[in-house]
């Protein structure tokens, strides 16, 4: 028994050590790989895991409620709202998701970065589907590496910014930040902040139509004033197919007082035929061109108050002075009815006779500027305000032609120049931050249309208006109240 009890004991002696030999053997850990913050490129970057390249990931939501305007507030100056009968939908709202990817690497020669954005919107009373539509789009997709970008992103032509001073969709200048241009280009910096930017630019959004004026023949040029002066929509368009790209260029200077840029873009305008089913003959192409400039100054007594102006000169390339809306042959019009007044206008590249064998391009002459200064009364709450104008003339003698056709009011018929108009807007905006990164802001415009086609009048059979519209000068009040939480940019 003592002997049994002696062995007893010492094998329970043994047991903690058995489990501590037991607990010493290793085993295999599951695998884990930290988010690490990735600070070459600033704020927001990390490390994809697994990797030496960083990504950025930003975005925002926002809802807004729109008076007497479009989505992402463009004021009714066109189409069957700009008419403003019981039809109209004066009210408004859209909602926008949109998120962002930036993402840069850093390799033997410079960063590599790719840069996507991409959104979803849902904007009511939209008429193309059933009285609200959803849409999702992509406005940036670029490459750069080496001084050279290549996708989409905003053209080397435009400098002022119109969301740094408003809410509002400018469209009285260039603007291509609200959906991107392709591009190939390339950036030389110089130092002290100077650089410049030579830039390949795919045309389908700047350019605007090449108008056949009497597509009809030489005897029918009375009966093409309705067709080449239609009210709110486009002049027909008789554009050759796309052939040949923009090119654009700028000379830039960033420092501490601000920025300043000189701009310039060259545009080919092609017809397609002149009149006739078997017709292969047609105008010689002409170029058109554009040159601008911008400036923007910080003011001395806070550098986030600032001031800025641009301007810009077309010749057979307008759309480098105006923002349509959308691409060619969609809205690139005005119509803007108050009771029984009609404001029109158009933007159009060139224009020749068809009915002519021989009639060559005659490019169009648009000049615009913008200007707008902000002010911060306190940290969270500032306030600007801004004005634009911008002028047509078609400088069109097939468009003069037309115009002997046009009726006047108390008889007789316009002359040259009849084609000829002017718009301009001012505006204010109030921007309350009330926590980071929150943006509650109200923006309110007054848009004037100096008409076409003064002194004559429209036959028509909308409901709500009288069945003759005079032509003169126009106006309306739109405004946005917007709400925004954003990410990192």
């Amino acid at each position: 028994m003592k002997k049994l009890a002696f062995c007893l004991g010492s094998a329970a002696s043994l047991l903690p050590l058995a489990g501590a030999a037991a607990a010493d053997l290793p085993v295999k850990a599951k695998p884990v790989e930290y988010v690490k913050v990735c600070s070459l490129y600033g704020a927001g970057f990390y490390y994809i895991p697994g990797t030496d390249t960083c990504i950025k990931i930003g975005g925002y939501v926002r809802t807004e409620w729109l008076h007497n305007a479009a989505g992402s507030f463009s004021p009714y100056t066109s189409g069957a709202d700009a008419l403003f009968t019981r039809n109209t939908n004066s009210l408004r709202n859209r909602t926008r998701f949109v998120t962002s990817f930036d993402v840069r690497s850093q390799t033997e020669y410079v960063t590599l970065r790719a840069y996507a954005r991409a959104g979803w919107q849902w904007t009511s009373q939209d008429p193309t589907v059933g009285g609200s539509s959803s849409t999702v789009y992509m406005d940036r997709a670029f490459i750069q590496f080496a001084g050279f970008t290549f996708g989409k992103t905003v053209s080397f032509f435009e400098y002022f910014c119109t969301g740094c001073y408003s809410l509002m969709n400018g469209f009285l200048q260039m603007k291509t930040d609200g959906f991107g241009v392709p591009v190939a280009a390339y950036t030389a910096q110089f130092g002290a902040g100077l650089s410049a930017t030579l830039s390949i630019e795919d045309y389908t959004e700047e350019r605007l139509p090449v108008v056949n004026t009497n597509p009809a023949g030489a005897g029918a040029l009375a009966g093409n004033v309705a067709a080449l002066f239609p009210l709110g929509a486009t002049q027909a368009s008789s554009n050759h197919g796309y052939e040949v790209p923009d090119i654009v260029g700028n000379i830039r200077v960033d420092q501490a007082w601000g920025s300043a840029q000189v701009n310039a873009a060259a545009h080919l305008n092609q017809a397609t035929y002149y009149n006739g089913a078997n017709q292969t003959a047609h105008p010689d192409e002409k170029w058109g061109w554009a040159a601008g400039a911008g400036l923007t100054l910080k003011m001395p007594w806070n550098s986030k108050d600032t001031f800025s102006i641009a301007g810009a000169y077309c010749d057979g390339a307008a759309r480098y002075c105006s923002n349509p809306s959308g691409t060619l042959g969609n809205g690139a019009a005005f119509g803007l009815v108050n009771t029984a007044t009609v404001g029109v206008g158009w933007w159009s590249d060139a224009y020749y006779n068809g009915a002519v064998i021989g009639s060559q391009l005659e490019n169009s002459k648009t000049w615009s500027t913008i200007a707008a200064f902000e002010h911060f009364w306190t940290p969270t709450f500032r306030q600007s305000v801004y004005g634009a104008y911008n002028s047509y003339e078609a400088d069109s003698s097939a468009v003069d032609a037309i115009c002997a056709g046009v009726p006047r009011v108390g008889g007789g018929t316009l002359g040259a120049g009849c084609a000829d108009w002017s718009a301009w807007l001012v505006g204010s905006r109030l921007l309350w931050n009330p926590v980071s990164n929150l943006d509650i802001g109200l923006d309110v415009t007054y848009t004037k249309v100096d008409t076409a086609l003064a002194g004559s009048f429209y036959a028509q059979g909308t409901q709500g208006l009288p069945p003759i519209l005079l032509t003169g000068d126009t106006d309306v009040w739109a405004g946005v109240l917007r709400i925004q939480r954003n990410f990192y940019p």
